[in-house]
């Protein structure tokens, strides 16, 4: 509708900026909330070898004999099975008529889209393959930091080296009002863009608002999982034992066949696996 001032129509202009939309920070980030280690080339499944470790060798008398142990090993399946796919439409008639850039803002709400989908998948993977804590008293500013060394023990009673959190919007907030000048601003940019990172503790802890609620994935025999979210406070673990690998990428621009105009299209394929569940411990409200 045209602007009248005073009786007269003003002239009509729209800006070449685009409000953006609001996104959630990444919070997957290879060697410090995952690790993709297990990749090989050309292969939709990856099998892991694990050994069991042998707690029981003893002292004995210099000199003894050996006594042999039969070999024992299991496998670990990461099948590259969830696949994150967008495609956006963009009509010619637009980008011909419109100040703004859209095949390049379209490309950039394509990407953000596929990353936050492949975020909640990975975040349902993480919470769903791990152990949930015996401990699901309500954590509260008075009994927070008691409460999240408890858990710690029983990660380090296993022999495991929890070194990152990932924490709910009102976690991280209790947090932060607990650790004060104790906590350490992240400075390294790569793992998110503006900041809801930090070192506290000896943990590095990540703020996640899609935490929460049902997501979902696809499990390893190809099914859709839903876990629910919404009573988790934190994932306690260590990263080396949570896996991410991605074994495509694809971001193309294609001539559309059934209108005049582009197609914006992204996919990625990625297998999540938690592989050590001693190393994920999952802390939720009863």
């Amino acid at each position: 509708m045209a602007l009248v001032v005073n009786g007269a129509t003003v002239a009509t202009a729209m800006s070449p900026i685009v409000e953006a939309g609001l996104y959630a920070d990444e919070i997957f980030k290879d060697g410090q909330t995952f690790t993709s280690q297990y990749d090989v080339d050309a292969a939709g499944q990856i099998q892991v070898e694990k050994y069991a470790p042998d707690m029981e060798v003893k002292a004995k008398t210099p000199g003894s004999n050996f006594s042999d142990k039969d070999f024992q090993n299991t496998v670990i399946n990461i099948n590259c099975n969830n696949a994150f796919q967008y495609s956006q439409k963009v009509p010619a008639y637009y980008t011909a008529t419109m100040p703004t850039n859209e095949m390049m803002n379209q490309t950039l709400r394509t990407t953000e889209n596929v990353r936050i989908g492949r975020q909640k998948a990975g975040i349902a993977a993480l919470v769903h393959g791990g152990t949930a804590s015996a401990n699901t008293d309500a954590i509260t500013a008075a009994n927070f930091k008691e409460e999240f060394l408890k858990d710690r023990k029983i990660l380090v009673d296993k022999f495991a080296k929890p070194n990152v959190a990932i924490t709910s919007t009102a976690i991280y907030n209790i947090m932060l009002k607990i650790a004060g000048t104790e906590f350490t601003p992240a400075t390294n940019e790569t793992i998110v863009k503006t900041g809801q990172v930090g070192y506290w503790m000896g943990i590095l802890w990540i703020e996640a608002p899609l935490l929460g609620g049902s997501l979902t994935y696809l499990n390893e025999s190809g099914a859709e999982e839903a876990v629910d979210t919404s009573k988790v406070n934190y994932i306690l673990y260590d990263y080396k034992a949570f896996s991410i690998i991605d074994k495509l990428s694809l971001l193309r621009v294609i001539d559309s066949e059934d209108f005049a105009g582009s197609k914006v299209q992204e996919e990625i394929d990625t297998g999540f696996k938690v592989t050590n569940v001693d190393c994920v411990l999952v802390r939720k409200n009863a």
